[in-house]
Parts: structure tokens; sequence; C-alpha cells
């Protein structure tokens, strides 16, 4: 009897810690910061300072620490929402030094395709790249040294989305007296960014007679310019001028409705800073108010730089 009780006090048990629902941090607000691609030098590759008899190796560590992309819940892979010019998510070019004193180092590479931040990597995902190269001989120029410099710039598709939950109701002005369940406040403010370097980080919302509008304020809240998602595989990054910078293209949905905003795609920035006006009818099908997401979708390219300066000596 006693080895029965027993076995059913087992039982018990490894039912109730088996059944126990697994905690998985779907709460986790991944779509935080102010980073997309982040890129360092690797520590010593190379040195501060070498002989010209070493070949030379430049690595990159590159994090990916904004939310963009996701991974495909099907496959676990990266999806990248690729404009008709781009080639994967972007592109390291390197330059800064005399390719007559080191040869054979490439001029570009291939971003690896990385996850965004998401309920399964907090972190982002992560990547090196390297550049190899030789050093010409010194003695055969007659030269003792020379100090290379080493520039690496990241040209790359991102997007952000921004979701804030917004007050939708049909009658704001009406006199009649009633219970609402919300009341739309003079303006939504997003503080902290949405894991991108460009964020929503305002809206503005009026109700009109027959549709509803959003004002939507976009920042650049990152260290680096916003491109012409478009030109981003084309003039990225030795032909960036005002015809290819701070643009960006705008898109969303609320209360199952597209946006239609103007001014029309692309968005223009000034000094970092823009906005645009986004209507969506108003529901016929409603007269009281109720709360529902808007999000709002941005789309561009984006650029940064980190330099590296290297000694080269002449072997004794």
């Amino acid at each position: 009897m006693r080895k029965i009780i027993l076995m059913v006090i087992i039982f018990l048990l490894f039912f109730s810690f088996g059944c126990t629902p697994k905690t998985e941090e779907t709460g986790v607000d991944y779509r935080t910061g102010t980073q997309g691609i982040v890129m360092n030098f690797m520590a010593d590759m190379p040195p501060a300072k070498m002989y010209d008899s070493m070949p030379i190796d430049l690595v990159v560590e590159i994090k990916n620490k904004g939310a963009y992309p996701q991974p495909n819940p099907l496959t676990g892979w990266a999806i990248n929402v690729i404009s008709p010019n781009a080639k994967g998510i972007g592109t390291l070019y390197l330059s800064g030094f005399d390719t007559a004193f080191i040869m054979g180092m490439p001029q570009s590479m291939s971003i690896p395709s990385l996850e965004g931040k998401n309920i399964y990597n907090s972190e982002g995902g992560y990547d090196v790249v390297s550049f190899r190269g030789n050093i010409i001989d010194f003695d055969s120029r007659n030269i003792d040294s020379y100090n290379a410099n080493f520039l690496v710039t990241s040209c790359y598709n991102y997007e952000t989305i921004a979701s804030q939950t917004v007050c939708i109701d049909p009658e704001p002005y009406s006199t009649k007296q009633k219970t609402r369940v919300c009341t739309i406040p003079p303006s939504y403010s997003l503080s902290g960014g949405q894991g991108a370097p460009v964020a929503v980080t305002k809206v503005e919302e009026t109700v009109l007679s027959n549709k509803i509008q959003f004002k939507i304020y976009i920042k650049n809240l990152g260290d680096g310019e916003v491109i012409d998602k478009n030109r981003l595989n084309i003039d990225c990054p030795y032909s960036l001028d005002y015809t290819n910078l701070d643009k960006v293209y705008v898109s969303g949905r609320v209360s199952g409705y597209s946006l239609s905003c103007r001014p029309n795609n692309p968005i223009m920035l000034i000094n970092g800073i823009g906005s645009v006006i986004c209507t969506v009818p108003k529901p016929t099908m409603s007269r009281s108010a109720y709360t529902t997401p808007l999000q709002v979708n941005l789309e561009y390219g984006y650029s940064s730089s980190i330099q590296k300066s290297v000694e080269i000596l002449n072997t004794p």
C-alpha cells in the first residue's frame, strides 16, 4: 500500500512539473532603442603598429542592435524586405588607405544576414567580416613607415515599426452625455525609439467631418545618415547628396484601414526631422469611442562609418 501511495505522489509531482506552462518572453518589448547595424574593429586586428613583412587582417565585428529583420516563423531565418536595387541587407565599403602600399584588400563586402532583436534573441545577430591584404616591401619604395587610415562605411536597408494605442472617437465633439472608454489626447508621445535608428517620436490625432487625421513626427535618432532606399546600392557611400539623403518611406494601418499619407513618399527629413499627415475614413459602424493600435512602418537606407589608424614600419 505504501508503495502505491508513493507512486501516486511521484506521479502527481511529475505531472504538476510537466504541465507547468513554459514562461516565454512574449511580453518583452524588443522594439526599443535607436540603433541598427553597429560596427566595431576587433581588438588588435590589425594591431596599432605592425611591420611591412606581415599580412594585414582588418576584422570588423557586426551587430544588429535593432529589431529588423525578424525571423521567419516557419524557417527561423531572417526575413528582409528588399527594394528593387538592393543586394541583401547591405554592404560594407573599405577606403581611406593607399592601395599602392596595401594590396589585395577587397573594397567591399556584403553584410551578413543578421536577425534583429526578437523574443528569442534579445541581443540581435552577430558576425564578423575580414578584409585581408598584403603590404608591399617598403625597401622597394625607400620608405620607413606609412600611417594607414582605414575607413569602413556601412550602407544597409532598414525598417522601423512603431505601434501606438490610439483613441478612435467618431463623435468627439458631441454634446450628448455619454460614457467614453477613452478621450483623444493633445498628442501621443513615443520615447526610447522602436529598435531602429529612425523613429516615430510623436503622433497628433484630429477628427474631421469624414475622416481621422494623424500627424506623424519622424526623427533620425541614430549616429548615421538616412538614405533613399531605392538609391542605396547606387549612390552609397560615394555619391550621396541632397537628392538621395534624408528620404523615408511611410506606410501604416489603423482600425483595419491603410493610411493615406501626404506628402507622397518619400518623406523628406530636414536636419534629421520630418512629419507626414495621414488619414483614414471615419468609422461608420461605431458611434462610440474605442481604442486600437496605430501601426506606422518606416522604410529607408542607412549609413554609418568607423575609422582606425595603423602605423606600418619598415622591417628592420
